[in-house]
């Protein structure tokens, strides 16, 4: 009697194993079936032209293909030429020989895309900047023609012409229409502004501990006019239809202010 109660209790236990077994499965198979909003999404395929979710959107732009540098490099020109309204998807889309719905996988919308471009060219800017004004072997004049030199390559690089009219500058275009651009975007921009306030504050204090600048420099106001002048070189430029203005407005602002109090 004891052997088969054994053997009784050794059979119940064996099956209800296998019920705890199956019904792990059954669970796991169950939650492979949910809906997909309870899974991670794969990329969307923008030849279906799927929606992307925001993680999507950050896994799409983390991998940095070709197409997505080109429609980046494309947007940064057509901006700085023609402005926000009249950088479209249709537009890039005709111009690299794609489909706008492949423009909307790499940056979902025209917001995102801009603010992308904007914020990558702001930082480029400021370090492009900070390489001339925080340079501690230059001297404040060398700094001011180094200046000229930097944004006489950006004047030519969308001018090859020479003289004409046309905007050089991302940051001074899209500030004419940052009411239509995102928060990042337009704090992107004002972000210039404190960066080269900032490095040429650097760069007169610097001067000033040197014995560069004499001491009765008023360096507060040296400051101002050398931010301000950096901040609006490329207004300058389009406005005269030419670079030769901003490198006699420079030229001036050396021979008139700085050779006044450095040494």
């Amino acid at each position: 009697m004891a052997r088969a109660q054994s053997f009784a209790e050794g059979a119940e236990g064996a099956i209800d194993n296998r019920r705890r077994v199956k019904s792990a499965a059954l669970s796991a198979s169950s939650r492979s079936d949910a809906s997909p909003r309870m899974r991670p999404n794969p990329y969307s395929n923008p030849c279906r032209g799927e929606p992307l979710s925001q993680n999507d959107k950050s896994n799409s732009a983390s991998r940095k293909s070709p197409m997505y540098d080109s429609i980046k490099d494309l947007a940064k020109k057509l901006l700085i030429a023609h402005g926000y309204h009249k950088t479209t998807f249709g537009v890039i889309a005709k111009e690299l020989g794609i489909t706008t719905t492949n423009i909307h996988y790499h940056f979902g919308n025209k917001n995102s895309l801009v603010e992308e471009v904007v914020k990558e060219y702001v930082a480029g800017a400021i370090e492009g900047q900070k390489k001339i004004w925080l340079d501690e072997t230059l001297s404040l004049q060398e700094k001011v023609q180094a200046e000229v030199a930097y944004n006489r390559n950006l004047f030519r690089k969308y001018n090859p012409g020479g003289r004409t009219r046309k905007p050089w500058s991302l940051i001074g275009r899209l500030r004419l229409e940052s009411d239509v651009l995102t928060d990042e975007a337009r704090a992107a921009l004002a972000g210039f502004t404190t960066e080269i306030h900032r490095a040429v504050e650097s760069a007169v204090e610097h001067a000033s501990r040197t014995g560069e600048l004499k001491r009765d420099t008023p360096k507060e106001d040296l400051i101002f006019l050398l931010t301000h002048l950096v901040d609006s070189l490329s207004v300058f430029a389009q406005d005269a239809g030419g670079f030769e203005r901003v490198e006699q407005f420079m030229n001036s602002f050396s021979v008139v202010v700085l050779a006044k109090y450095t040494r």
